[in-house]
């Protein structure tokens, strides 16, 4: 996918929701095992601590490196 604003490829990847802060991460990455913070390869998109758990859903997103933007497709 190409990014909507500079039309460079964008990189594929995910955002999951565990408990995690929320974060997109380049596909093959793993969260961080810890709860409070962000994988070391993650691009976090919002820091807030939240103690709930959810295991096993992920969101496929793009990121955009120039423009420091992620797309997430939705469901129809």
């Amino acid at each position: 996918m190409n990014c909507p604003y500079c039309q460079k490829k964008m990189q594929l990847g995910y955002i999951p929701n565990w408990s995690q802060p929320l974060q997109w991460l380049p596909d093959g990455k793993r969260p961080s095992i810890f709860s409070f913070t962000a994988a070391k390869d993650a691009v976090p998109l919002r820091n807030q601590f939240r103690p709930l758990k959810a295991h096993g859903y992920k969101a496929k997103a793009y990121y955009c490196i120039k423009c420091k933007i992620v797309i997430a497709p939705t469901q129809e």
